[in-house]
């Protein structure tokens, strides 16, 4: 602990940054956890004249869930497009406005309409998809490899707690409020205060020195990483992290003649992207979104009856996870591998959604019962929450670790985001399918689940650890280029002296 708090010291710059930059995904966690708890509310249902029937509720609550997921897979693909011309910051203000609008859209929604609700979602979700995209990448290019892992979970950390946020001011107005517009909206306002602060916070952090050096700007590139490990331009320790990068990106442009398609089609690159990929997809479907969008309907489901108790339990479930992320980050992140704890994760997962679906079969909730107190009811609630326990110590967090950090620099805008879209193209299918799933197959849903999970365990024990690699290295692990050749050219960088500039297109 000593050692890591003296890290945390010396790189209190890097810290900083990302902490400042994941405050993206607080709204991000705000804005896919709000839906569903809104959507639980009477007065919402009441006002949009949807309450009284089953199967139109299911539909209109999918749509406001999924069409946030829309968006994002649009979203996702931005910073890749504008990488060329925008730095990270930058595109992390455009991201703020396109929430800031979303948000204001969704609150000024009038009754009977749900076209401002939807045109809102789908903006939001435009943004939420570029900052999917963007932080996670910009938070591995800023951090020290000794706490890319940790820096990076802040990410997921930040995410859960906006979660929570939207669970428990939902919560707080159904208690506290009469069931007016006012109930509804006051949840959906939060969006606007937390764009702002992002908005905010996008002008207080710096360029990402790999961005800068992508651009040929490498005077910048070195004052701008100094900056953040804390330590005099001339120093070895500097030196040695710009030798790495200009190394990457002078082999990078040998390989391919300087076309980005090429390098994404390269056999070992496109082996990355597949692994990102395969991370992405079992992501979605270990089932955790689906409770997450739905967690007030699914409580109901499994035996809370009633509006408060099933939220309640929602907002139960989200302290859960912050708690975990952050036990998570303080003792998991830093002193595990990431396959061994993937691997874990989807073996609990895999056997709590299969308890869960068992549970259900042979004991179903109790018809008109406010919360189920009978054995099968704790037993239910109990599956769902241990299954959220292995979720926040591995899947959760790790997912944007991963992905952030396996991409070369001159195609990672583009990698990531390919494996982004695919995030949020299967998180639009399971929001989509989710209610319905739920009122039609009901325990089997969880089954489907589960057995996603047990694939997503066999997956896990095939993929490369890359815990402790710096960036650069990740070349060498997937085997774009052996170890002795980047041993050599990384020390012709530094015996060589640094050149004034390089050609913006040619890198």
């Amino acid at each position: 602990m000593l050692a890591l708090l003296r890290l945390l010291s010396k790189h209190k710059a890097a810290l900083f940054v990302a902490a400042v930059a994941s405050t993206a995904s607080l709204l991000f966690g705000y804005d896919t956890g709000v839906a569903g708890s809104v959507v639980a509310l009477k007065s919402f249902s009441s006002e949009f004249k949807f309450s009284t029937d089953a199967a139109k509720a299911a539909d209109i609550s999918s749509n406001i869930v999924a069409l946030l997921n829309a968006g994002a897979f649009f979203g996702a693909l931005a910073p890749a497009i504008s990488s060329r011309y925008f730095g990270r910051k930058i595109v992390i203000s455009v991201a703020a406005c396109f929430l800031l609008l979303g948000g204001i859209l969704q609150t000024a929604a009038q009754p009977l309409r749900l076209s401002m609700i939807y045109g809102g979602r789908v903006i939001s979700g435009f943004g939420v998809g570029m900052v999917s995209n963007l932080v996670p990448l910009y938070v591995a290019e800023t951090s020290p490899k000794e706490l890319r892992g940790l820096l990076m979970s802040l990410f997921e950390m930040f995410l859960v707690s906006g979660g929570l946020l939207a669970y428990w001011t939902t919560y707080g107005c159904s208690v506290h409020l009469e069931p007016t517009s006012k109930q509804w909206r006051i949840p959906l306002s939060i969006q606007i205060t937390l764009a702002e602060i992002v908005l905010g916070g996008s002008f207080a952090i710096v360029e990402s020195p790999r961005w800068l050096a992508k651009q040929g700007r490498w005077d910048e590139a070195g004052a701008t990483l100094a900056y953040l490990r804390g330590i005099s331009s001339d120093e070895s320790e500097l030196k040695c992290e710009l030798a790495e990068m200009y190394a990457q990106l002078d082999e990078e442009l040998r390989t391919t003649a300087g076309r980005s398609v090429k390098e994404m089609l390269q056999r070992a690159n496109f082996f990355r992207i597949l692994w990102g990929c395969g991370i992405a997809f079992f992501n979605i479907w270990c089932g955790q979104n689906a409770i997450l969008y739905y967690a007030p309907t699914i409580f109901k489901r499994i035996g809370f009856r009633g509006q408060n108790p099933a939220l309640f339990a929602s907002g139960i479930f989200t302290v859960i996870k912050v708690v975990v992320t952050i036990a998570f980050l303080v003792l998991g992140v830093q002193n595990f591998g990431r396959r061994s704890i993937l691997s874990v994760g989807s073996f609990c997962m895999m056997a709590m959604l299969f308890s869960l679906g068992a549970v259900l079969k042979t004991h179903p909730p109790i018809t008109g019962q406010s919360i189920n107190n009978s054995p099968s009811g704790r037993a239910k609630m109990a599956t769902v929450y241990l299954y959220i326990i292995a979720y926040s110590m591995s899947w959760g967090p790790l997912i944007w670790v991963y992905m952030g950090e396996i991409f070369p620099t001159r195609i990672r805008d583009y990698s990531m985001a390919v494996a982004t879209m695919v995030v949020w193209f299967f998180n639009f299918v399971v929001s989509k399918w989710t209610p319905a799933m739920i009122l039609h197959i009901g325990w089997k849903t969880w089954i489907v689940f589960g057995t996603m999970n047990a694939v997503g365990f066999l997956f896990t024990l095939f993929l490369p650890e890359t815990k402790s690699l710096s960036l650069e290295e990740m070349d060498v692990l997937f085997h774009v280029v052996d170890q002795s050749t980047r041993l050599h050219d990384i020390e012709d960088y530094i015996a060589t002296p640094q050149p004034e500039a390089t050609n913006k297109s040619e890198l």
